[in-house]
């Protein structure tokens, strides 16, 4: 595939910018920028292996170890063959690997599965017999089981739960592991797939697209708990005042209060107009909403590590690795939809005031 460029975010005032400068993000991929512009050009990613390169691997006799499914998936471990039953703990006719890491939550399916599904859907068609093999794990989250399905993917038929020990031959196996983790042509297909299985591809209507959805963050919805906006009232009476005077709908999004089909959700985000809210796996809905439509996260972060996203807070900031706290930045930019940050302190249980001074500004600019 093509070479890709990641636009910087928007910043709405000087704080942000400057804590975006100073991010391990920053450093690390700011010698990436062509003729060192990144505001003009943004970010170049253009690793053959890492970035461009998509391979769908059929092994006659394949047989699965445990190995991790990404770009880095090794040939030899490709091709691994079995030779008689004793070498495998289960032989199917034909199975197909998606074994990425948390794969059965909301957040990693679309962000691990998707950029593979996208490529490699019609084989779950062409051989609706295979197997489906994803990471057992603690939980199998409700939407996620409701997508497959509408892939034609029905859990107590064709989905495996594997764990570790398990050594998977099948006599046909279908590997699209090796597939990279970001590009905008995987982002954008996966994107039209979810639109597809609910029906939205051919009844979009413009004068629909007038949800403004603040993903609201509790401390009963929260996987990981904190993150939590300590001045929510003010905050959400500054969002309702901005609806008020765009004619937009207010919507409140809580994903546990949420007991409707996914496809319900697939919609109401692709009607998204604008959406806000905290660093969370929460905003991986954007997934299902439309290029343009406007992202803001507010990105929480501690004060001892400034550079750092909270979530990465953990790191060391002078070892500039690569941090999965900008992954919902990388997300929106691939999905060519118009990023804002506001990053905003956390306290010592790792809540946050929101400076609604600052988030009115930034309004003000949308």
């Amino acid at each position: 595939m093509p070479p890709f460029y990641i636009p910087l975010p928007n910043f709405s005032d000087d704080e942000a910018k400057n804590w975006f400068y100073n991010s391990t993000y920053y450093k690390i991929n700011s010698n990436k920028c062509p003729k060192n512009s990144c505001e003009e050009n943004g970010v170049l990613f253009n690793d053959t292996k890492e970035h461009l390169s998509v391979k769908i691997a059929f092994v006659k006799n394949g047989l699965y170890l445990n190995d991790d499914c990404g770009y880095n998936y090794q040939d030899k471990s490709i091709r691994r063959t079995f030779e008689r039953q004793s070498d495998t703990t289960v032989i199917y006719d034909k199975a197909i690997i998606y074994t990425v890491p948390d794969g059965w939550s909301f957040q990693h399916f679309l962000d691990g599965i998707g950029p593979k599904l996208s490529h490699s859907r019609s084989y779950l068609d062409k051989y609706p017999d295979a197997k489906v093999i994803i990471i057992k794990g603690a939980r199998f989250d409700r939407s996620v089981k409701e997508i497959w399905s509408m892939l034609g993917v029905d859990e107590s038929s064709r989905i495996v739960h594997y764990s570790q020990n398990m050594k998977v031959g099948a006599r046909l196996l279908i590997n699209p592991c090796r597939t990279p983790g970001i590009h905008p042509r995987l982002w954008h297909d996966a994107r039209k797939m979810y639109w597809s299985i609910s029906n939205l591809s051919k009844t979009f209507d413009e004068s629909n697209r007038k949800n403004f959805i603040y993903i609201q963050r509790t401390s009963t919805n929260a996987m990981n708990g904190a993150r939590l906006i300590l001045n929510e009232q003010p905050f959400i009476d500054l969002l309702k005042e901005f609806c008020l005077r765009n004619s937009l709908n207010y919507i409140q999004y809580d994903h546990s209060k949420d007991s409707n089909h996914i496809k319900h959700r697939i919609e109401l985000f692709y009607n998204a107009k604008y959406i806000i809210g905290v660093h969370s796996g929460a905003l991986s809905n954007m997934n299902f909403a439309q290029s343009k439509t406007t992202i803001i996260e507010i990105m929480p972060f501690r004060s001892s590590t400034s550079s750092l996203p909270m979530t990465c807070s953990m790191f060391n900031p002078t070892d500039l690795k690569a941090c999965a706290g900008y992954i919902l930045y990388t997300q929106s930019q691939l999905l060519n939809q118009t990023y804002w940050i506001l990053p905003t302190v956390v306290n010592d249980q790792g809540n946050m005031n929101v400076d609604l001074n600052r988030l009115k500004k930034l309004l003000q600019k949308l």
